[in-house]
């Protein structure tokens, strides 16, 4: 079976439409990428490698290529403990990724909820709660939606 790079270009248009509308900013396409990818690897440097393995193994590929992009892995313990220091993360990669200024008219542990909300079609509910169970205690609130569907 040959790789069909059409399909996965069509998956990606289509996934990051739906988040830009999720969003509320229909046609902010580019905008919505970069806040997926500051999210996912917000998210990525919070978990274990093992858990980001099992995570990955249930994205479609456009997804898995955001994921991984850059990984450096490295066993050193997240800094990220508390809600403030991921919304922290989130909004220090946003820019680093090219994002200036752009007003999202929702704060931003919201628009966290809502990438993870759009990103819930691809993860069980078993891994959904493998990952918030790696959570420090406060920062499990920020995922809850995503265990309770």
């Amino acid at each position: 079976m040959g790789l069909n790079f059409e399909k996965y270009a069509h998956e990606g248009n289509s996934f990051i439409k739906e988040l830009s509308m999720n969003l509320g900013h229909p046609g902010e396409t580019a905008r919505a990428g970069i806040i997926l990818r500051a999210v996912m690897h917000t998210l990525r440097e919070r978990i274990s490698i093992g858990e980001s393995l099992n995570l990955v193994s249930q994205l479609p590929m456009f997804l898995k290529g955001i994921y991984v992009d850059n990984w450096e892995f490295n066993d050193r313990q997240s800094r990220i403990k508390t809600i403030e220091d991921f919304k922290d993360e989130v909004k220090r990669l946003q820019e680093q990724y090219g994002e200036q200024q752009f007003d999202w008219e929702l704060p931003t542990d919201e628009i966290i909820r809502v990438v993870f909300s759009t990103l819930n079609r691809y993860v069980s509910e078993g891994e959904s709660e493998d990952i918030i169970a790696q959570m420090p205690k406060e920062l499990k609130e920020l995922f809850s939606e995503k265990a309770h569907r």
